[in-house]
């Protein structure tokens, strides 16, 4: 009798290393791993470097949070649909409504920044509004939902990889227009001196821009948009933005 109550607590306390051995580790590894967010940007805004705009307040925020956070760059058109399927925990900067395309996505209901959409071009055009550019040869960077959206049914629109290719392409004089950022679009054309190009008005939309998580993070999303109101009201926010 003793003796199988000795093998009975035996085998119960093999069972016991098993599960340690096998289930704690594993507990800990995701407790360990970085919240990753997606970013598709390459210029002021985000960059390889880590040290454009919102890389530094998504930085400083995580930070706040206490949460160990890493930017991964990848492209703008895959960006939203590898974080709704979960292979990153956010999306760094899009407009509101992402969440009605991509239902695994929650909006941090605090925005980033607003982002002005303009069309940049060599000539003069008058812009009133979508439908006022219509018959033009119209450029965007593939992904840009909101410019999608927008032009869809347009007969003569190009998607490009990145905005290298876009404003290339606006240069050389095969677009009409090209629809990018006002801010970030002057870093591009900067960069490659295309200083023959200028944006027109007025902007085509401007918008409020967001942080979005995969829904496994729901919990986080309260924590996260009380910090980013924390990062505005300490003056946090400006100076990071004003750099």
């Amino acid at each position: 009798m003793n003796s199988d109550k000795r093998r009975s607590t035996f085998l119960m306390l093999i069972v016991l290393i098993w599960f340690v051995a096998v289930f704690v580790p594993i507990k800990n590894l995701r407790a360990e791993r970085p919240f990753t967010i997606s970013t598709s940007y390459n210029n002021l805004l985000s960059n390889p470097n880590k040290d454009g705009l919102l890389d530094k307040l998504m930085i400083e925020l995580f930070k706040r949070i206490n949460i160990d956070m890493e930017l991964v760059f990848t492209t703008t058109e895959k960006s939203l649909v590898d974080t709704n399927a979960g292979y990153f925990d956010g999306e760094i900067n899009r407009i509101e409504g992402m969440e009605k395309v991509f239902p695994n996505l929650i909006r941090i209901p605090e925005a980033n920044m607003t982002m002005h959409f303009v069309a940049f071009s060599k000539k003069s055009f008058d812009i009133n509004g979508w439908n006022s550019i219509k018959p033009l040869y119209v450029g965007m960077v593939r992904g840009w939902k909101i410019l999608e959206q927008n032009t869809k049914g347009f007969p003569n629109v190009i998607s490009t990889p990145t905005e290298k290719e876009l404003f290339t392409m606006l240069h050389k004089d095969r677009l009409d227009i090209a629809l990018y950022s006002k801010l970030t679009g002057y870093a591009v054309l900067e960069h490659y001196r295309f200083n023959e190009i200028s944006h027109l008005e007025p902007p085509l939309a401007s918008r409020p821009m967001y942080l979005y998580v995969h829904k496994s993070h729901e919990i986080l999303v309260k924590r996260i948009a009380e910090t980013l109101k924390e990062l505005k009201r300490d003056g946090s926010y400006s100076r990071i933005m004003n750099e």
